[in-house]
């Protein structure tokens, strides 16, 4: 969640640093150094929570960030006809959904938005291999697999890895360049990185 890293690097600062001034007398510079330390910490603490509570702290529309690129639309398509395939959206596939816009598009996505845009998906469900075709003509062979691992992860996330899930995985990949060996391999190896 978008902050908690923050906080939590911010508050093992202030933690450290404090230790350090009560354990040992650093005197002289270091004490500054020390003081430097909990003062970083607290400002990232502080942002981490303006981050987690403060305005726009729910996320950028997903609807929003689906329109602004081919990649976080390729991305969202596939994690989310994959999450769909077994007639439903849970709250993990969602959270998975916004772990992987943060770390491929850079974007903190609202979780209500993706449950709206999972409707959209649904809706055109039946042209949505066609345009993650489309799209994926644009990536490299490492960003199309990045895809179908994140496809992967919506997969598992539930611990119930649903054979309609697995197939939707399969038809992505393959809708990427992948042949039906590569994509059975790619999936194989990526859950078991995820098992890991």
């Amino acid at each position: 969640m978008q902050g908690v890293k923050n906080i939590t690097l911010g508050f093992i600062f202030v933690v450290t640093g404090s230790a350090l001034m009560m354990a040992v007398d650093l005197g002289g510079i270091l004490n500054y150094g020390v003081w430097g330390l909990i003062a970083f910490g607290a400002v990232m603490a502080a942002g981490g929570l303006y981050q987690f509570f403060g305005p726009g702290s729910a996320g950028v529309d997903a609807e929003v960030a689906y329109k602004s690129s081919s990649t976080a639309r390729l991305l969202m398509q596939s994690m989310l006809t994959t999450a769909l395939a077994d007639g439903h959206i849970v709250d993990e596939e969602v959270e998975a959904i916004v772990e992987a816009c943060e770390e491929v598009v850079h974007e903190h996505l609202d979780p209500e938005s993706i449950r709206r845009l999972a409707e959209l998906i649904e809706e055109k469900s039946d042209i949505i291999m066609e345009e993650i075709r489309y799209e994926g003509k644009m990536l490299n062979l490492d960003a199309r697999k990045a895809i179908v691992d994140a496809c992967v992860l919506v997969l598992m996330v539930d611990d119930n890895i649903d054979v309609r899930q697995t197939a939707a995985v399969n038809a992505i990949a393959q809708q990427l360049g992948f042949s039906e060996i590569e994509s059975q391999a790619m999936i194989t190896e990526a859950m078991t990185a995820e098992q890991d």
